[in-house]
């Protein structure tokens, strides 16, 4: 079986707007929903899970009912970062499904996911052991300590940038947050990083620089644009 597990738990102070990202509505439904829609309407994706912002889990459920999210089967509080979240996650799976069971994190405020990113996190998982998508940067970085001044130079072609889907086996993504505690790493703002820090070697997937995060009151703007951009403004 394979599981998306939406991450929809944070709240963010620099987002200018009344309610959090996830809940914000894009041509009267809410972030969280676009999200929801891809991976109900992905043929390998067998149920969802959404670990929710606390307080906001009703109404995840009411969304579901509205827009016809049959495959969401599990609501549940999110932790207090992408860690916490994702071991909450593991757990409560564990008591339903099997170790070989795939699960598919995705943060709830990336609504533009495609079919073929979704898939190849899959793939290479089954491949791989893990998938996570990644995208190339055209723009080399540079090391800073203060964010004035900088320190050296990191050519584009060393470095990757992580999005999400984060795709991992039930059962290895419970030994890696086990793993995780006993070496008290912690507080890391996804399971990729966890994963990293344990030393293990990262297998990446298919990401896309059209896979956006909304972070930002512009980055709303971004997606509205976007979304007209490929799917056309089906929704308003």
């Amino acid at each position: 079986m394979n599981i998306a597990v939406l991450l929809a738990g944070g709240t963010d102070p620099s987002f200018k707007m009344d309610i959090p990202k996830q809940f914000v509505n894009v041509y009267n439904r809410p972030v969280i929903v676009y999200t929801m829609e891809r991976f109900q309407k992905h043929p390998e994706i067998d149920a969802i899970m959404v670990a929710c912002l606390s307080g906001w889990e009703k109404m995840v459920e009411a969304y579901a009912k509205q827009f016809g999210i049959t495959k969401l089967k599990w609501i549940i509080t999110g932790g207090i970062n992408g860690q916490e979240t994702s071991k909450l996650a593991a757990d409560k799976l564990r008591e339903a499904c099997q170790e070989d069971d795939i699960v598919v994190i995705h943060d709830a405020i990336r609504p533009l996911v495609t079919n073929e990113i979704i898939s190849d996190s899959i793939v290479t998982c089954k491949e791989r052991g893990m998938g996570i998508s990644a995208v190339a940067s055209m723009d080399n970085v540079m090391l800073t300590k203060d964010g004035k001044t900088g320190l050296s130079s990191i050519s584009r072609y060393s470095f990757r940038r992580i999005q999400t889907p984060q795709t991992y086996r039930l059962g290895d993504l419970c030994e890696y947050h086990k793993e995780a505690l006993e070496k008290s790493i912690l507080n890391e703002v996804d399971t990729n990083n966890m994963v990293s820090r344990l030393g293990k070697e990262i297998a990446f997937s298919k990401g896309s620089d059209l896979n956006i995060k909304i972070n930002t009151v512009e980055d709303v703007e971004m997606f509205k644009a976007l979304f007209d951009m490929t799917s056309g403004s089906n929704y308003c």
